[in-house]
């Protein structure tokens, strides 16, 4: 990933020096980028700057990425292969305090008391910009995120999220404790959409490398004069991160990692965005939400991820979500077989042979073969290389897309057109064409061409309504293609944000009371979930030279079922496998059981995270200095090594000597052996099973090591099988209801018109 990201960041793409992102009066605050001095970041009361960001698309049905429709049907053939990224989103971030030192009676007052005295801290307001944006699922959910920042160190002390979830306002705080450590779980990470990932403190300007105090590396390389690269961990997720810093500016530059892109935008970029979209001057965001009695009841993330030692004493560790927030188990509706499409009852019960349930099913004869073919032409283009050779495979898939797309748009737009005239009807509980001779019961119509008609007799017609089945023939439809191919990711979302349909919908369209039934609920509802707003950690193995095969790492694995399972109460996702193929299930509970394998507990005082009262005790030390080595260390950042304490004024080299046997630098102190076994929710069952008190489930487990400090905070861990271990993992946070694009991958299925079919009842709280 290093190389990839390195390359990436030297591009000529690369932002360039953000005209009107630094006033002067910022630039003279700080060092100019200086070899060998701290990075720092500087901003003002009243700021305001811009953060583009672009999400990976985990690619979990296959490897094509969804065409534009509207360009299909007018002929432009646009296929797409390898990743996948969404939009921008563009964030706007405000300053709205700086310079603030708390007094004893403020909420904030905890997060910047030190040890010898009050810090001062910034708060910064993360927004979104409707002139800025387009994007539906984040405007639904229209975040608000307060930073809580120590400013003499860039360092986040608490992350509050306000987000509309199913028409509520709800918020969700973070914090941490330990704000005089380099390393930050709240600034190395993204628990949040909004960008907040910052290096670690004492990263240095120019080429350099050293250690924190948590053992983990960072490094510097020099671009230009006040321009470095900084590669660094991210700390719950796992992965590596790199953003350049250039000397001047309130933020990162650029942040890259394997999911995220993040940019920091000019002004000049901005202003052409706001008169692309209409010239909209919008007032900036005054909304203010309470952050600080937010904060107050936030989760300590730093005692989330510690192994208490009164659950070592208790031999197995259990954890479950709520009963009501279990996710239910559902298909995965395999590609190969497009059940959404052509329906899901493959035998015809009066007459006990196979027969077209659906009008759909009247088009597949000339469809399969050129999807056939398009599936070996795919596979072919994915594994060459780029060249004349790929040039001319391309070119025939685009004539055999072109080829199919012509069928189904003449065949869905005769549906249409035979509705509006007359030729088919809907009556007796029948959809009928007497012209074409052919009738099928409207009960036994396939989920998606059953929304369609009912969308139709609506009146949702800006859109051919039926080019719902279309659009998934042509994206999602695979006869030849990967057996693993599915809507699995779809699945595991709504299993998780939705309740589980347990009886049948009825609905009028036209004259006739029509079903939905429990596998047409569960059908739609898998597929209107395949694009919700979600937070990934990990990246897909793909088999490929440069990908990690034990990613996700063992601390980001236990991190993440400690952090969402046991502390939030909330269901996960993970893909299980780290192969190539994709198989995601939601996970709900866990037993675990740790046993410590340190060979002898370190009793030497690790130097990096004492606190003055311990080195104090140290022999040949005093309270002075005691604090001149704390001083030392929060200006510094960790010591490298322990003779690097002789940098210290007042340490003398007997001092030294006396010390060498009683301190350390070593951040692993224990060991523990770890079994983790994973409820998860299976997708292995019929399209219409109804689970009973528990969710149909099975269960995997994953064994690793774990090291941590000498408090149980866990650093860090090994596989015991580094290919035997979940491959990514997800939070799905909401699904938009509004029209349009962003609602659905499919943008003729919106979630809100199904939810207007089937009830918000189904919707999970």
């Amino acid at each position: 990933m290093a190389n990839r990201l390195s390359s990436l960041l030297s591009t000529a793409t690369l932002l360039a020096a953000m005209s009107g992102c630094a006033t002067e009066e910022q630039v003279g605050k700080q060092t100019l980028g200086e070899d060998g001095t701290n990075v720092t970041l500087d901003w003002q009361q009243g700021q305001t700057f811009y953060l583009a960001s672009s999400y990976r698309v985990v690619g979990a049905k296959t490897d094509e990425i969804p065409v534009n429709f509207d360009d299909a049907l007018n002929g432009v053939a646009n296929p797409e292969f390898g990743e996948h990224w969404s939009e921008d989103v563009v964030w706007t971030y405000q300053v709205v305090e700086s310079g603030v030192v708390p007094t004893p009676d403020d909420e904030l007052y905890r997060f910047a008391e030190t040890h010898n005295g009050v810090a001062s801290l910034a708060v910064i307001k993360a927004s979104i910009d409707y002139s800025l944006n387009i994007d539906a699922e984040i405007l639904e959910v229209d975040p608000v995120i307060y930073m809580v920042f120590r400013e003499d160190r860039d360092r986040m002390a608490g992350l509050i999220s306000f987000l509309n979830v199913n028409g509520e306002r709800t918020e969700t705080a973070y914090s941490t404790t330990e704000l005089d450590r380099s390393w930050s779980t709240l600034s190395q990470s993204m628990m949040t959409k909004a960008p907040t990932y910052l290096a670690p403190f004492s990263a240095k300007w120019g080429d350099d490398a050293r250690k924190l105090e948590n053992g983990s590396e960072i490094s510097s390389d020099r671009v230009d004069d006040g321009v470095t690269d900084i590669f660094y961990d991210d700390e719950m997720g796992g992965g590596m991160v790199v953003s350049r810093y250039e000397a001047g500016q309130p933020w990162p530059t650029r942040t890259l990692t394997g999911n995220v892109d993040i940019r920091l935008m000019d002004a000049a970029a901005v202003e052409d965005m706001r008169l692309a979209s209409g010239g909209m001057y919008p007032e900036p965001n005054t909304e203010n939400f309470d952050y600080r009695a937010a904060l107050q009841a936030s989760m300590d993330m730093e005692r989330s991820l510690t192994i208490s030692l009164d659950d070592l004493e208790s031999g197995v560790i259990e954890a479950s979500v709520a009963q009501e927030y279990k996710p239910w188990a559902g298909s995965w509706w395999a590609l190969k077989k497009g059940e959404l499409i052509f329906g899901f009852k493959s035998i015809d019960t009066v007459h006990g042979v196979d027969a077209p349930e659906t009008f759909s099913d009247l088009i597949r004869e000339d469809v399969d073969p050129i999807k056939k073919e398009m599936d070996g032409l795919s596979a072919e283009i994915r594994d060459m290389e780029d060249g004349e050779e790929k040039d001319e495979k391309v070119t025939t898939y685009q004539d055999k897309q072109k080829e199919l797309v012509e069928k189904i748009k003449e065949f869905y737009g005769k549906i249409y057109s035979d509705l509006d005239g007359g030729k088919l009807v809907y009556t007796d509980g029948k959809l009928t064409h007497a012209e074409d001779d052919w009738s099928f019961n409207l009960n036994d119509l396939s989920p998606m061409d059953k929304f369609a008609l009912k969308m139709y007799d609506d009146g949702n017609t800006q859109n051919n309504p039926f080019f719902i089945s279309a659009w998934e023939i042509l994206n999602s439809y695979n006869p030849a293609g990967e057996s693993w191919w599915g809507h699995c990711n779809g699945w595991a979302a709504a299993a998780i944000l939705t309740r589980e349909p347990r009886e049948s919908v009825m609905t009028r369209i036209g004259d006739n009371d029509v079903e939905f039934s429990t596998g047409d609920i569960k059908g739609l509802l898998t597929e209107s979930h395949y694009s919700t707003y979600s937070q990934f950690y990990g990246e897909r193995f793909n088999d490929e030279d440069e990908d990690d095969v034990s990613d996700l790492q063992p601390k980001a694995f236990h991190n993440l079922i400690t952090f969402f399972i046991k502390e939030q109460g909330v269901p996960m996702v993970f893909d299980t496998t780290a192969t190539e193929a994709v198989w995601n299930f939601p996970a709900y509970a866990y037993e675990m059981t740790i046993q410590e394998t340190t060979d002898s507990i370190e009793e030497r005082l690790n130097i990096n995270t004492a606190k003055v009262e311990e080195l104090a005790e140290l022999d040949g030390m005093t309270t002075e200095l005691a604090e001149a080595v704390l001083a030392f260390r929060l200006e510094s950042g960790a010591f490298q090594e322990v003779e690097d304490l002789s940098k210290v004024e007042g340490i003398t080299d007997d001092i030294l000597k006396g010390l060498k046997d009683d301190v350390t630098v070593e951040a692993y102190q224990r060991r523990f052996s770890v079994s983790a076994t994973v409820t998860l929710t299976t997708d292995s069952v019929d399209e219409d099973h109804i689970d009973g008190d528990e969710p149909k489930n099975f269960k995997d487990t994953w064994k690793y090591s774990l090291f941590t400090d000498a408090d149980g905070l866990v650093l860090g861990g090994e596989w015991a099988n580094e290919k035997d271990h979940p491959d990514f993992a997800w939070i799905p946070y909401n699904n938009p209801k509004s029209a349009g694009q962003g609602s659905s991958e499919n943008p003729f299925l919106g979630y809100g018109e199904l939810i207007s079919i089937i009830g918000d009842d189904f919707e999970r709280l």
